[in-house]
């Protein structure tokens, strides 16, 4: 890889010169780099930074055509459907880790693999916390998404209201997501029923790990990071399957 640093004001040039060039396969911005400054587009300058990354570059999945694919179950670039759509790759992360943990049901049809699972998603951030409640309901589950001040029901393209309570929630799930950036923050073990599995993607522990492993049954998950890394690398190489590499040479 390389590291380009540049200042603030030279940065959309900088995102336009890499979009433009042929030995550039995947960009990656490290945010913040304006915070909550707006843009003169609408948003912020962080989003609109966001949406001008080339979609054939985007390795982290985070502008506005993956991010309106992925809330609208479009699992491909293409009509054939032979390009996947590269996904945010803390997200993906967790996907992976649950698929290993058979949380996932393969022998469901596509889009089925989480029907019947309630998940609690503790974080509600644009680049955790919506896109994975997201892909958990375009997979058929019923995701219950926490923030601080609000807990809504999200299933496949639906918000629904619900009276539920962050405990209720957790309590009924099969799958509780802790990604809350606050050190003060832990997950009250008398939420957590026994048989869940518990993924912190916090920078702190947001759970008393030895007392939630005294829970029977409960499979605890504490970082998400290397997983995450290897997410990237493999939408690196989605990108170049989809957009660099050139097509094989078909022998007659």
């Amino acid at each position: 890889y390389e590291l380009r640093e540049v200042e603030k004001d030279d940065l959309l040039e900088a995102l336009e010169s890499a979009n433009h060039d042929p030995d550039v396969h995947g960009i990656i911005v490290y945010y913040p780099c304006f915070g909550i400054f707006p843009s003169f587009f609408g948003g912020t300058m962080d989003d609109f930074l966001r949406d001008s990354i080339s979609i054939k570059k985007d390795v982290e999945g985070l502008c506005q055509f993956y991010r309106g694919n992925l809330y609208r179950n479009i699992r491909y670039v293409d009509d054939e459907k032979t390009q996947k759509c590269v996904l945010p790759c803390t997200p993906l992360a967790i996907v992976k880790i649950l698929e290993h943990l058979n949380v996932y049901d393969k022998t469901k049809p596509v889009g089925n693999h989480l029907s019947g699972v309630n998940i609690t998603v503790i974080n509600r951030s644009d680049i955790v916390g919506r896109p994975l409640a997201a892909m958990f309901a375009n997979d058929g589950a019923d995701v219950y998404s926490v923030d601080i001040d609000s807990l809504y029901l999200f299933r496949r393209g639906k918000l629904i209201k619900t009276e539920e309570t962050p405990e209720t929630a957790c309590k009924k799930s099969r799958v509780i997501i802790t990604g809350v950036p606050v050190k003060s923050y832990k997950l009250p073990l008398e939420w957590v029923s026994e048989n869940t599995v518990v993924i912190n993607v916090a920078s702190f522990k947001n759970v008393d790990e030895e007392a939630l492993l005294q829970i029977p049954g409960v499979q605890y998950v504490p970082l998400v990071g290397k997983v995450t890394v290897a997410m990237l690398q493999r939408n690196l190489l989605r990108l170049y399957e989809n957009f660099h590499m050139k097509p094989k040479k078909v022998w007659q």
